[in-house]
This record gives structure tokens, sequence and C-alpha cells, in this order.
């Protein structure tokens, strides 16, 4: 079996390559794709600047199942699955990353599945109340997911801030109630100081520009939380010890592989079953324990159920051997999702 893959060969350069693929060995599957999801900020890191060569980007992939591995329940060949995959007409990943589709999610929209679950773990991290008045820094693609999760979550203003009049726009019919260019401090600093509080109760840094986590400790109310979920492997050095430390306010990390990507349980017998002893329960999944997985499945979940919408986010869609040349606009480019088609 032969697949066609994106590969990272050199620093900016990006190639359709010709590879064999062998039989999905045990715990693996064999997935034939249709459409692949470019997370646009992430690539455009690793493009510039990779582990190793060649390396093979992409972790949002859609399709069917074309074959299974030795020990592998839950998937058979022909479902319909969302996998935290690389780029690539025909690719094999562990089943533990492969995420049945639901009944009326289209292949489009289900593609977005591994940034939405992104941007839902950084609301998350918001611990956001009924109420709470919530700032997104940064408009772009997961921006623009978050903003309506935290709607979702009861957020009561939800408040968009970016650079780019259009994707301020795109946030106001998604679901946002106040945007702000991001040039506009004093509009965006008197909207925060008139609500309860004298602020938001949680920013979500969203822009990559690391200078706005300094503004989101001036725009967060007293013991509220800022939430670090943009890359900057450059880092950036943040005061602590300043107005963070006077407010009380919690500067949480959001990386998505933080915590586990499933849980194993132990369970405990109930009392009436005497003398106690732990059983296998399976895996946990839940709100209380959030894991990766469990956030990927709940985001296909939202889409099912409508209450959120991709299809205005994607910018533009290409044929595979087309996909080079997307990478090469890649880092001048501002789209916001990027879909690469495998199937004629």
């Amino acid at each position: 079996m032969r697949s066609s893959v994106i590969a990272f060969t050199a620093p900016g350069r990006a190639e359709l390559l010709d590879r064999a693929i062998e039989p999905p060995e045990p715990g693996r599957i064999l997935i034939e794709a249709e459409l692949s999801l470019i997370s646009a900020g992430t690539e455009r890191t690793l493009l510039k600047q990779a582990p190793d060569y060649p390396f093979f980007p992409g972790y949002s992939l859609v399709g069917h199942v074309a074959a299974v591995g030795e020990g592998v329940t839950g998937f058979a060949v022909g479902d319909r699955v969302a996998a935290s995959a690389s780029h690539g007409s025909l690719v094999a990943c562990d089943a533990d990353l492969a995420f049945p589709i639901p009944d009326g999610v289209s292949s489009q929209d289900a593609a977005f599945f591994t940034v939405g679950a992104t941007a839902l773990y950084a609301v998350r991290l918001a611990q956001i109340a009924m109420g709470d008045p919530v700032l997104v820094a940064g408009q772009g693609l997961i921006g623009l997911i978050a903003t309506q999760i935290a709607r979702c979550a009861g957020a009561v203003p939800v408040i968009g801030v970016d650079l780019d009049r259009k994707r301020l726009d795109l946030a106001l019919a998604l679901g946002a109630d106040f945007v702000f260019e991001a040039g506009d401090e004093q509009g965006l600093a008197g909207a925060a100081v008139a609500l309860a509080g004298g602020g938001v109760a949680a920013t979500i840094e969203l822009s990559g520009a690391p200078v706005m986590i300094d503004r989101a400790i001036g725009l967060t109310r007293r013991r509220g939380r800022v939430v670090a979920a943009s890359l900057n492997p450059a880092g950036y050095k943040v005061d602590l010890y300043g107005e963070a430390w006077m407010k009380g306010l919690s500067l949480v990390g959001a990386y998505f592989n933080s915590r586990p990507w499933r849980l194993d349980t132990v369970e405990m017998a109930p009392p009436t079953n005497w003398p106690l002893r732990s059983y296998r329960g399976g895996r946990f999944e839940g709100n209380d324990i959030g894991t990766s997985a469990g956030d990927s499945a709940l985001l296909l979940d939202l889409l099912a159920h409508g209450r959120i919408k991709v299809a205005p986010l994607v910018s533009e869609a290409v044929d595979a051997k087309e996909a080079p040349a997307l990478f090469d606009r890649l880092p001048r480019s501002e789209f916001l999702g990027a879909l690469i088609r495998w199937k004629p």
C-alpha cells in the first residue's frame, strides 16, 4: 500500500511525498483520509523549525477505517472517524487517538475536532461560572471556537479582541457580545473597569502575542484567572509579584497534553460486598476529571448538537497536490481554517 503524505523536509519547505504503508500494528488502525485540517499557528511554528527532518505534521484528520490491528475493539473497517493523525491519504494511528463521528456531523466540521478540543480545554481552565464576564484575546481559529464555547459555558458578556476587523465581525456573528480592536487599549480598559468587580473574571489568551499576558493581568479582576493558551516557543517573562500577586490572580498554563489522554480506572466494590475489593472499571471520562480524549469526543458532540459552528472558519480547501504551495504561503497568510482534500 502507498500513501501521499505531507512532510517538512527542511526549514520552510513542505513536500508531498509517496510512502509505503504497512498493515496496522497491534492497537493501531489504518485510516483512508478524506480531509485534514491545518492548525495554522502550530504548523507555522513547526514549518520554521521542526524537531527533525523529515517531519510529518498534522493532528486533525477525518476518514474511514481501512484496516484494524490486532487487539483493537470499538472500530471496524468502514467506520467514519476523526483522528489525531498526520496529513496523509492513508495513515496509521493508535486506536486511542481516533473517535467515531456522530451522525449528522459533516466531515468538514469533524476535521476541526482537535483544534476545537484545544479551545474547549482553555475554556475549562478559565473555570467560568454562570454570568462571569470573559475576555478571549485573539480571534483566530482557536479563539473563535473558544468564544463560542465560553458562551455555552454561561459567560456574560463574552468579549473578543483581535487586530483584524474581519475576525472581530465574525466573532460577533458567532456569539461574542462585544469586540475591540487590539490597538484600542483605552476602550477595552474602560469596558473592563465598568464590569462588576472592575474587570473580567477570566482572560483566555489566544492571540500569540506574549505581551497580551501583561494586558490580561490589568484587565482581569481580583481573584480572577488568566489562561495562557497560545504557543510561544521563545517564552515570555511575567511579573508574578506585581499586579498579579496583589490581585491574587491565577495564571494557568494550557498546554493541551499536560493532562492524561485517557484515564484507566480502578474502582472499589460497594460496602455491601464484604470484604472490600478493587476491580478494573474500564475508562473514566467525565467533567470533574477531564482528559484530552474526553474533550475531543465532547467537541464532536457539541458539533452534533449545533452548539458551535465551524463552517464559517473555513478560509480555503485545496486538493492534496496543491497542499505544498499552501504551506509555502503559511508564514505570510492570515487564513483561519485550511483543509486538505485527500479524495477527489
